[in-house]
């Protein structure tokens, strides 16, 4: 049997040069979240991290240095985790869902901060 590789994508040392330097900074995963009970499921976790996306998005904050997608075994299955900055990973929290003790702790606690520094 032939086959053929129509484009094999290789990457310049400067690039992985750039990855490396944001991975460095990727220190937290999202699924961290799930184990301090910010958020109850995956699908919540996810809806969290799409709303940080986005927030990063409309601040031009660059999501290759803040996000990235990985995939972790969780429970003998394979599922999708994200590495996070400290401020992604933040924003995640912060987006999820307010209902939880966790979540509405953590949004007190960054007013209360915000007002005792203003």
């Amino acid at each position: 049997m032939l086959m053929t590789i129509e484009h094999i994508s290789i990457q310049h040392p400067f690039e992985s040069f750039v990855d490396s330097l944001a991975d460095r900074n990727l220190t937290c995963y999202a699924s961290d979240l799930l184990e301090q009970q910010g958020c109850n499921n995956l699908q919540e976790l996810s809806d969290a991290v799409k709303r940080a996306t986005e927030v990063c998005n409309s601040m031009h904050v660059p999501l290759q240095e803040n996000f990235k997608v990985v995939f972790r075994s969780r429970n003998g299955e394979v599922v999708q985790d994200w590495r996070l900055s400290r401020m992604a990973y933040l924003l995640t929290a912060l987006n999820a869902d307010s209902r939880n003790t966790f979540v509405a702790q953590l949004q007190v606690e960054m007013v209360k901060h915000m007002l005792n520094n203003a």
